[in-house]
């Protein structure tokens, strides 16, 4: 199976690690989407595209929605991971509906804790809970979750 994996990983590199475990697992090809500038993905050429982010003030990286939005993703499979300081998947409910409406089937969902600094992103104390349980993630266990996630989401292809 062809895979492409697209992730975009601003920060401190938490979703980098995750698109790495995933595309070494099914020798999928990794896309930092920084370094798309002026290449075209023609997506006819994947059975299997992934998207990740890192999760930025509550939200995935506008430059991951405004390039699905680009993309001809009609009757392709697809699939979203993310990571965050609380590491859920609710983050990334958002990008998996513009894939639907794009026509894409979203084959699963993954999302896992990242390491973050709160007083980098907000001066609210409640923050600094989550700041400290997110240090040193992604760990080993989530990247072996990671492995389990896209051999599962394979196995249904």
């Amino acid at each position: 199976m062809k895979s492409l994996i697209i992730y975009c990983s601003d920060y401190r590199g938490n979703t980098e690690e995750i698109a790495k475990e995933i595309a070494e697992e099914i020798g999928g090809r990794l896309v930092n989407i920084r370094d798309l500038k002026d290449e075209t993905i023609h997506t006819d050429n994947y059975d299997l595209i992934g998207f990740g982010s890192g999760v930025y003030r509550e939200s995935i990286s506008n430059s991951l929605y405004r390039l699905v939005d680009d993309l001809d993703l009609e009757g392709r499979d697809t699939f979203v991971f993310s990571t965050s300081g609380v590491g859920i998947k609710l983050y990334n409910n958002k990008l998996i509906k513009l894939l639907e409406k794009k026509g894409a089937s979203v084959r699963g969902n993954f999302a896992c804790k990242g390491s973050f600094t709160p007083s980098e992103f907000t001066d609210k104390k409640i923050f600094n809970i989550f700041g400290k349980k997110s240090q040193g993630h992604p760990n080993r266990r989530d990247r072996e979750r990671a492995k389990r996630f896209i051999l599962d989401v394979i196995g249904d292809h």
